[in-house]
Formats: C-alpha cells, sequence, structure tokens
C-alpha cells in the first residue's frame, strides 16, 4: 500500500481525482466501481471539471442500503446520480446498479456475482474506511464474505440514518465481497473525516485480521491510499 499524507480534504480530493484521469487516460473504458458517503464526494466534483473524459467510462454502483428504497434522498443511488452519474453525463448503458429491496436481494447477488465474473475484474475500485474498519459493507466479523452478498450492518454503521434500522429485520445492505474489491487492478483508498483515527491506527499496525477488513488491502499490490489530517 502507497500512503501519501495531505493537508486537507481538498487536496485529497484533488489527488485522487488526478489518479483516476491518468487511469482513465490509458483506458477510456475502465471498468470503475464507485463508493458513496462523504470521502469521495469532493473527487466527484473534481472529476466533473474533466467530464469529457470519462465518456467511455463504465460505473458500478459498490453497495447500497437496505430497508430504505432506492429514491430515498439517503440511498446510494440518489448520492451517485447526484454527484457522478449526472454531473460526469454517464448513460444508463454504462450504469450498473441493483435494487435492495427484501424481494430481489436473492436474484440481485446472483446477476451481479455474474456481471462481475463476466465483466471484471474492477479496473478502478474507489474505498473509503468505516469508522471500525469496514470497507464498502464488508463489516468485521469471524469470518468475510468473498462475494457480492447481504451483508448484516454494525451499529457503527446504521447510526449513519436512523430510518436503516426501522425494517422488519436487520438493517442490512448489499456489497461487493472482499474477492471483488481484491481482485481490482488498482485501489483508491480514500480515508478522511472525524472519529476514524482507531481505524487508521490499527490499519497502521500493518496485521491482517477479520477484525478491521480495511486491514485486507495490506495484500492488494496496487493501493494508493490517501489520508488527510482530519483522520489523524
Amino acid at each position: 500500500m502507497k500512503i501519501t499524507y495531505l493537508e486537507n480534504y481538498a487536496t485529497l480530493s484533488e489527488k485522487a481525482a488526478q489518479l483516476i484521469a491518468s487511469e482513465v487516460k490509458n483506458n477510456p473504458e475502465l471498468l470503475f466501481c464507485a463508493a458513496t458517503g462523504g470521502s469521495p464526494t469532493g473527487m466527484y466534483a473534481e472529476m466533473s471539471k474533466q467530464k469529457s473524459i470519462y465518456a467511455k467510462m463504465r460505473v458500478m454502483k459498490m453497495d447500497e442500503w437496505g430497508i430504505i428504497p432506492l429514491t430515498h434522498s439517503d440511498s446510494c443511488e440518489t448520492y451517485l446520480k447526484k454527484h457522478l452519474l449526472g454531473p460526469l453525463e454517464i448513460s444508463d448503458d454504462r450504469y450498473t446498479t441493483f435494487d435492495t429491496a427484501p424481494e430481489e436481494v436473492d436474484a440481485e447477488c446472483k446477476r451481479i456475482s455474474q456481471f462481475t465474473m463476466e465483466n471484471g475484474p474492477f479496473d478502478i475500485c474507489i474505498l473509503g474506511l468505516g469508522k471500525n474498519g469496514h470497507i464498502a459493507f464488508n463489516e468485521p466479523g469471524a469470518t468475510l464474505n468473498p462475494d457480492f452478498h447481504k451483508a448484516i450492518l454494525a451499529d457503527s454503521t446504521i447510526a449513519h440514518d436512523p430510518a436503516l434500522s426501522q425494517g422488519n429485520e436487520p438493517a442490512y445492505g448489499l456489497c461487493v465481497g472482499m474477492e471483488g474489491i481484491m481482485q481490482s487492478k488498482k485501489i483508491i483508498f480514500l480515508i478522511t473525516g472525524k472519529g476514524k483515527q482507531e481505524a487508521v491506527k490499527r490499519i497502521m499496525e500493518r496485521k491482517i485480521g477479520t477484525d478491521c477488513p480495511a486491514s485486507f488491502l495490506w495484500m492488494h499490490p496496487n493501493v494508493e491510499c490517501l489520508i488527510d489530517s482530519s483522520a489523524i
């Protein structure tokens, strides 16, 4: 893992966008696995300043909250439409999404697993860091799931939105598994935001363990880890 410390969130976002632009210029049709949340928002804004170079890039959504519908204001779908798909003018034929409605979960997991098998690996995978060390919705546990799967969410993850715990079953999400992440050709790992100091400290121990899924990134040969001052 190549670690770069940045002065602030703005410089982290600029650096991340530069890394992506360089890859896209070499491979305009690359497959981009898109994260959501506060970490990549600035990066997507920087990318939109050069939107013409993304005219052929393909995008797959990394994860999605269960319980709430795709049309919910806090859904990953809504976020991506606002910050990435709209600004970069990613057409529907270049975007792969999935629904987390309970009756769709099994079929969607199979469909996306088949898609990644046929179209993968991801050329670029964007990751943020959860306060408990999770990446995507791969939460800490006794074991980690290699496949695209339904993930039961940790309390610290549910805290994102109280509505996530108002369903008839434990809060869940669908997400790319550890195999899909680790097979990516390049990973851009964004570490920013308050409350992540303990997770960062755990990662920097360079000890691989399922108690911190992000620690597995030490085993990947091409990870650009960008850390801004707010996270340390």
